[in-house]
This record gives C-alpha cells, structure tokens and sequence, in this order.
C-alpha cells in the first residue's frame, strides 16, 4: 500500500477542491492519508520533512510553485515520489509534469505507480526547480507579489512593463563551469532547469530536466522596446538569435554583481546577494509523473 502524505497551503486550496481530494483518497483505497496543514508556502520543507519521519512514499503538495520549491528542498534525494495539485497563480512545474489539476485523476496518476527522476538546481544552496535569477525578473515579481492573488497573471504583466520602462543596468561577471564567460553591464541573469513559462512560451529552448545540466542567460535589454522585441523574439524561439540575449549551459555557474541586488527562486523572491552560486543536482528528485514520449 502506497503511503500518502498531503502538504496543503491553505491560502491556495479552495474548501471544495480539499473535499474533492478528500473524497478521491477515500475512493482510492488511501484514506489513512496523513494531512498537514500550512499557512504559507516556505512551511512546505518543515512540513514535508516531518511526512518523510512519519514514512511517507509520496508527499502529495497542494500549492504553487513557491510550495512546491519548499517542498522539494526536504525530498531532494528522498526515495519518496512528489506529486502536486496545482493551485496557486502559474503553476509551471506542475505544468512541465503534466500534473493534472482534477483530484481524482491525481490520485489515480499517483496508485498507477509510474515514477520519474529529474534534476533540480540550487542557489545559494537553496532547492529550485524551474528557474531562479537576479535582476529584472526578480524586481519583477517582488513588484508583482501584492496583486497576484487578486489579479493572477495580470499582476506579473502589469509589473513587467513598469520594469522594463524603469529597470536598469548593473555590472556583473559570470562564470559557467569555472570559464568566465560574460563581464559588463546586464539587466538580468536567469537560470534555468525547466525552459517553459506561462503560455508556453520557451525561454529556454533546450532545456531538459533530465540532461544534467542548468542553463544560462545574460540579458542586456533595457527600455521597454528592447524587452518587447526580446519577448517578441522568445515566442518565436529565436531569442538565441538577438543581441539583447547570451546563452549558455553548464553543470554550475557563478554570477558576482556590483552590489547586492534580490533573487528569486520558482517564482518567489528569496533575499538579496551579490555573489550567486548555481548548481545542478543530477537525478535528485522522484516525481508522480509519466515519463515523456521519445
């Protein structure tokens, strides 16, 4: 019998959707389901460490993609499984899985027994999953934070732009697998493990939680113009073609910056720093998902 364990965020699942959940546990046969209960996001790790000590197989996290980093950073190299029910604002990894969104069909997903491991990265020491950058896109969704629960997707829209007509330059030197690789002026560093965002739109073509590798871009766009040519040139996959993007891969990457400036992981802004540290953890993290289709 798989042992179930469920991590909740409160603030980001509706009643009705605890119930259906509930109910398909029930269903299923995993009704001794132990449940706990958090009030944010970053509570995940405590939460999802103590349902590891209680001999979880699976830690099933309802939340989004701040619960979900939380959570992965107690099971990176856990033999227990992840699966998510998506329920906060973008939802990516949950996406990049092809988690479903239904409860019954999650539940089903997760007896049926089919397992995969990808990598994760770190910064700083700290477990991400999808993405996690300094400059442009963290100022981003600092900006974008207070609205999103009331406007969603709109918020980070609506911050966006005003970053992109404000937002400038910095000085920074960035080094990929010990080789110096960039030195001047950029307006952001993102690093990436899953390449899609919302929309499918692909800032990293090429990426692949399953190659053992994080990849890499330095953006020198300023201004609102040059950003919307660069998103422009993203949606149509060829943002390795334009001046305002330098790419590239590797197993670490060190970025130091002329002061500190904030960084955000999975879409939550973490602090800020002035010397960033990236790693790639192979085959770290066991996930509830199918494997893709060669």
């Amino acid at each position: 019998m798989t042992r179930v364990a469920v991590v909740a965020n409160t603030k980001k699942l509706a009643k009705a959707d605890a119930g259906r959940l509930k109910d398909a546990l029930r269903r299923s046969g995993l009704d001794r389901t132990k449940w706990i209960t958090i009030e944010k996001g970053s509570a995940a790790t405590k939460a999802t460490a103590k349902a590891l000590d209680r001999g979880a197989d699976v830690v099933l996290v309802c939340g989004g993609d701040g619960t979900v980093r939380a959570a992965s950073q107690a099971l990176v190299g856990a033999d227990a499984a992840l699966a998510v029910l998506p329920t906060g604002t973008a939802n990516l990894f949950a996406s990049a899985m092809n988690f479903p969104d239904d409860p019954a069909e999650l539940v089903e997903l997760i007896r049926g027994g089919e397992r995969r491991t990808i990598d994760t990265g770190t910064c700083n020491g700290l477990t991400f999953n999808i993405m996690a950058g300094t400059g442009f896109d963290a100022a981003m969704i600092d900006s974008a934070d207070d609205d999103k629960e009331r406007l969603g997707m709109v918020s980070y829209l609506r911050a966006g732009v005003k970053q992109a007509r404000e937002r400038e330059a910095f000085e920074m030197r960035v080094e990929v697998d010990d080789k110096n690789v960039f030195e001047g002026s950029a307006s952001c560093v993102l690093v990436g493990n899953i390449g899609t965002l919302k929309g499918g739109v692909e800032a990293f073509p090429d990426a692949s939680p399953t190659d053992g590798v994080l990849d890499v871009a330095v953006v020198t766009a300023t201004g609102l113009r040059a950003w919307t040519g660069l998103m422009v040139s993203a949606v149509r996959g060829r943002q390795h073609l334009t001046r305002h993007a330098k790419m590239w891969s590797g197993r670490s990457v060190s970025v130091l910056t002329d002061s500190k400036h904030r960084f955000e992981l999975d879409g939550g802004v973490k602090g800020t720093a002035k010397k960033f540290d990236f790693q790639v953890v192979p085959g770290s993290l066991v996930v509830c998902a199918p494997h893709p289709p060669r």
